[in-house]
């Protein structure tokens, strides 16, 4: 009776817990992370600061760790790997992309777990509808977190699991890449050092991963070979794997270099700011409100204010018929179009630094009083967080709203840049800007008969500068709230304005004065718009910066044009508040002159026109704007014809590069070789026409395929002659040469002939026969 059989050993029926040694999966998790760090930075130009580095790098982290811990041996699946990123994302989202709703950072509360599964769906279109950089947008921070913890999860299992086609687990560091591109903004990140670091990195661990799956399959298979041979193999393959990776270093950063000096397409050029501003009341609506219901109420209480500087509430650049609003997206400009901002707002507008401080008194509405071009907006008080979560800011006008509206007790500080504004007698020679306003609604007659009777001037300045001296000097101010003032109505719609003008006197405050000078700039075509905001007395702020409280009496409004090279400029129109007498506008008295009777003028010679009057400019422009369609002509068809040469540059090079194989043929150094060259002319062109001819076979086995696919080629007679001329005794004479490659360009013409017009067309452009003399040489 023979003894039973041992039982194995427990090592030998133990299976590992991970697919992989723990050594090549800390490399196989030490490339992803770089991948994904590098996929990362890509989202810097949008968030600025640290906080979206911490998310990123922290989610690829998380996903590396739910990857290894579900290609455990017990916990093996794609179902557990999706439930372990939920689980993760539950577990450390709040602290890494909603910190400021959670408890010490750490744990989070109920409010930061609702805004965490909300951002999983809506942080993405307002990531692209907010204003970079978008650092302390609440819940934001969720795109890169949750991007970087499912491309970590994926990327980490499949290279731990795959044992080949383990390349792939590089598509999710990739697809991570062109997210944080395709959510960022137009300047790249340092896009050479992204495009380096991830191709040399991703190259490095495929060439590694494959020389370990081969090193692996040898000792499967018991593969042997000598010690010489094993190291120069392995010899050879590192240096090619250090010249792949060089390579990649030399594309990516010549790829990456037009990125590097040029803007890029990106997702947020194609996608509309969500909060239109034409459905909102115009605040110039309520001007005469102020000033009747809050006169010596403190509305704000503002310090650190620039000497001169004023208080902008709100800009609005577009006259309906009724009142002055801002311009919505239908209409040319953008000053209703408002962004979604953080704390941080990215500008690049000339000036001078300020900090202000903002305390809220009785002022309520969504428009935030600021100055300037705002860099930075922190609000403190017990709605700072809904205050900062709904701001947006316009870059074209500096206006900023917060639609969760501001209220007494509110506080906040401003960070802008305040340009310089310089005095009008000092715009002498420079014209106004060529900026495409918005057309109003509805223009009132009386408003252009006036512009048209004080616009007289050689300048743009000289009319501007008229019109504003004369609704100072000649026009009456009321608001017309008080016992002791006169009669003035509130509003500026189409009526009020022309019983305005239609009185024998103008009267009226801020806003008739401000309304009806822009529309008569508009009428002179002046790039004007009108202004709301506060400033204390007539003089504005005093220097120092001091705490100065504003009540609603400092409510104004007045008009801004812009100057090329300078910007926009305030200016006054309304009469100083102490002009309260309606006084008729003076008329000039003619000056009577006695009778006399002159004696008639003698007939005038036409006038010669000079060389510099309009006939002639307008000849000029004409011949101008003709030649700048022809420039945009020769432009338009210049960059098709390139696009062209651009898309046809790689079968060009193939028709080169077979004329040059010909050329080098027909011209070999003997004639036996000249000989050979007219064969393998004729074989090339039956494989590039698709011919099958295999390696190894004799000449007259290939002359016979060639012959029975196409007849007319003669490829057996050209076959034999060949023969005869390579074997036999003595070199070929060079006229019989000649004659030889006549026929060889007649068999060439003969299979393109009888070869369809698609083979034909393909075999123009077919690499086949390159390849299969490059493959016989190999061979050899």
């Amino acid at each position: 009776m023979s003894a039973p059989a041992p039982a194995p050993s427990a090592a030998r029926t133990r299976q590992p817990l991970l697919p992989r040694a723990p050594w090549q999966a800390a490399i196989d998790c030490a490339v992803v992370l770089v991948v994904l760090t590098m996929a990362t930075l890509a989202f810097g130009p949008v968030f600025g600061g640290v906080d979206y580095l911490i998310a990123g790098v922290g989610g690829a982290l998380a996903g590396i760790l739910v990857g290894v811990v579900t290609s455990l041996r017990p916990l093996r699946g794609w179902l557990v790997t999706v439930a372990g990123i939920v689980v993760a994302y539950v577990v450390v989202g709040p602290a890494l992309a909603v910190r400021h709703a959670t408890i010490g950072g750490v744990l989070p509360t109920l409010d930061g777990l609702r805004e965490l599964m909300l951002g999983s769906f809506i942080s993405w279109r307002s990531l692209l509808t907010a204003q970079p950089p978008v650092q302390g947008f609440p819940s934001l921070l969720v795109v890169p977190m949750l991007t970087m913890l499912v491309c970590g999860a994926i990327a980490t299992v499949l290279a731990l699991r795959l044992r080949r086609g383990a390349a792939w687990a590089m598509l999710p560091g990739v697809v991570a890449l062109v997210v944080g591109i395709a959510f960022g903004t137009r300047i790249a990140a340092q896009p050479i050092v992204l495009g380096v670091v991830t191709a040399c990195a991703s190259i490095a661990w495929i060439a590694w991963r494959g020389a370990t799956a081969r090193r692996n399959l040898a000792e499967e298979v018991e593969v042997t070979r000598d010690d010489a041979n094993r190291k120069a193999f392995a010899r050879r393959r590192l240096i090619g794997g250090v010249g792949m990776v060089t390579a990649a270093a030399v594309v990516a950063s010549v790829a990456a270099l037009p990125i590097a000096f040029t803007n890029r397409q990106v997702l947020r050029d194609d996608v509309e700011p969500p909060i239109e501003l034409a459905d909102y009341p115009s605040p110039l609506v309520g001007f005469r409100g102020w000033h009747k219901n809050f006169e010596e109420a403190t509305l704000l209480t503002v310090s650190g204010m620039p000497e001169g500087s004023r208080l902008r509430l709100a800009t609005l650049d577009w006259y309906d018929g009724t009142v002055y609003a801002v311009a919505g997206s239908q209409e040319s400009s953008a000053s209703g179009s408002f962004s979604r901002v953080g704390d941080a707002i990215g500008t690049s507008q000339p000036g001078t630094p300020t900090t202000i401080q903002v305390e809220v008194g009785e002022y309520t509405g969504v428009w935030v009083p600021s100055v300037g071009y705002a860099e930075r907006i922190d609000f403190g008080g017990d709605d700072a967080v809904a205050l900062q979560s709904s701001l947006a800011y316009n870059g074209s006008t500096g206006n900023v709203i917060a639609e969760a509206g501001l209220g007494p007790g509110d506080t906040y500080t401003v960070d802008a840049i305040v340009p310089e504004v310089p005095e009008l007698s000092d715009l002498a020679g420079i014209p106004t800007s060529e900026i495409d306003m918005p057309d109003p609604a509805e223009m009132p007659e009386l408003i252009t008969a006036w512009a048209s009777t004080h616009a007289t001037e050689r300048t743009a300045l000289d009319n501007i500068v008229a019109m504003a001296t004369q609704m100072q000097t000649y026009g009456a101010f009321s608001h017309g709230v008080g016992d002791d003032e006169a009669p003035s109505l509130s509003g500026h719609g189409y009526r009020r304005l022309t019983d305005m003008f239609d009185a024998e006197t103008l009267l009226g405050d801020d806003e008739q004065y401000a309304a009806a000078f822009a529309l008569a700039l508009d009428f002179s075509g002046v790039p004007a718009r009108v202004v709301m905001g506060m400033y204390p007395g007539e003089e504005g702020f005093d220097e120092g910066g001091e705490a100065v409280e504003l009540t609603g009496g400092d409510m104004h409004a007045w008009v801004e044009v812009s100057f090329q090279g300078v910007g926009w400029v305030p200016i006054d129109p309304t009469p100083p508040e102490d002009n309260t007498q309606v006084e008729p506008e003076p008329q000039p008295q003619p000056d009577p002159r006695p009778q006399v009777l002159q004696p008639p003028q003698p007939p005038e010679e036409p006038a010669e026109l000079l060389p510099n009057t309009q006939p002639d400019q307008a000849q000029d422009d004409e011949d101008e704007q003709s030649s700048s369609v022809w420039l945009v002509v020769l432009a338009v068809a210049g960059s098709i014809l390139l696009a062209l040469l651009v898309l046809a540059s790689p079968f060009i090079v193939i028709g080169l590069l077979k004329a040059r194989r010909r050329r080098r043929r027909f011209e070999a150094a003997t004639e036996s070789e000249r000989l050979a060259g007219g064969w393998h002319q004729v074989v090339d062109e039956a494989v590039d026409l698709g011919l099958p001819v295999p390696a190894g076979v004799t000449r007259r086995e290939v002359a016979a395929d060639v012959e029975d696919r196409y007849p007319k080629s003669r490829a057996t007679a050209i076959g034999e002659y060949v023969d005869a001329g390579v074997f036999g005794p003595g070199e070929p004479h060079k006229g019989e040469i000649d004659a030889f490659w006549k026929d060889v360009d007649r068999s060439v013409a003969a299979m393109r002939q009888e070869a369809s017009r698609r083979t034909r067309i393909l075999g123009m452009v077919s690499v086949r026969s390159f390849l299969r003399r490059r493959a016989e040489r190999r061979g050899r």
